[in-house]
């Protein structure tokens, strides 16, 4: 089980019959309630100091125990979809930024997300609570192996974007009429030489400010609606 609080993520849940246990929900949060009674979902009345025991600071008046969120296998991507998109994730750790790429990714109509098993970020309460719901629709694939699983997706047709400061592949310039893979990297360590070695291309972020970089998750906003 999860711990998952705060309004938009508990309704996400609810209105994807989700498996929740021990709602715990405030007084004064009638729709939640009235949703809660609509789907015949038990719950219990409490005390705001009892929230903040239970789930900290952010809970926003509800909170509760859903079974883990399910994770998805390679070959869910292999599908006959036309100009599918799919992010990959290399050395993702930080659950913040996690959680606010999950956001993007559904705004955006990526068909899922790829991370390592290792060196990756996995699905915590503040991953959920950051992704405001978002997590309840998008699919998310652990692999041992980023690099078999990027070779992988090659085969089945994909081609590969990475993002990185020295990129010089303009996206205008791309044929985005295919199934693409966007990859992005931490920001300490960059994507690793040998998924940079599989991209079809490498692309960069215009910039005119006198920083260099840019947050992971602001980074994967920005071409993720690039590549939509």
């Amino acid at each position: 089980m999860i711990k998952i609080y705060g309004k938009n993520l508990v309704r996400e849940a609810i209105l994807n019959n989700a498996d929740l246990k021990d709602i715990y929900i405030s007084a004064n949060e009638t729709k939640l309630m009235a949703l809660l009674n609509d789907k015949k979902l038990a719950y219990k009345v409490v005390s705001k100091q009892e929230l903040d025991n239970m789930f900290g600071k952010g809970h926003q008046g509800i909170g509760a125990f859903r079974a883990d969120y399910k994770t998805y296998s390679l070959d869910y991507f292999y599908t006959n979809e036309k100009n599918k998109r799919v992010l990959l994730l290399d050395g993702i750790n930080d659950p913040q930024n996690f959680g606010a790429i999950i956001r993007s990714v559904d705004a955006f109509g990526f068909k899922g997300i790829i991370l390592g098993n290792n060196r990756s970020v996995p699905i915590t309460s503040v991953v959920a609570h950051v992704s405001t719901g978002a997590i309840e629709y998008v699919p998310i694939c652990y692999t041992n192996s980023l690099l078999a699983a990027l070779r992988n997706l090659k085969e089945h047709g994909y081609w590969v974007i990475s993002a990185e400061a020295f990129g010089k592949t303009k996206i205008a310039d791309i044929d985005l009429d295919r199934d693409i893979v966007l990859v992005i990297g931490s920001e300490g360590f960059g994507i690793s030489k040998t998924i940079l070695k599989e991209s079809d291309y490498v692309v960069s972020i215009n910039m005119k400010g006198h920083v260099n970089s840019l947050n992971a998750s602001v980074s994967a906003g920005i071409l993720m609606e690039k590549l939509m």
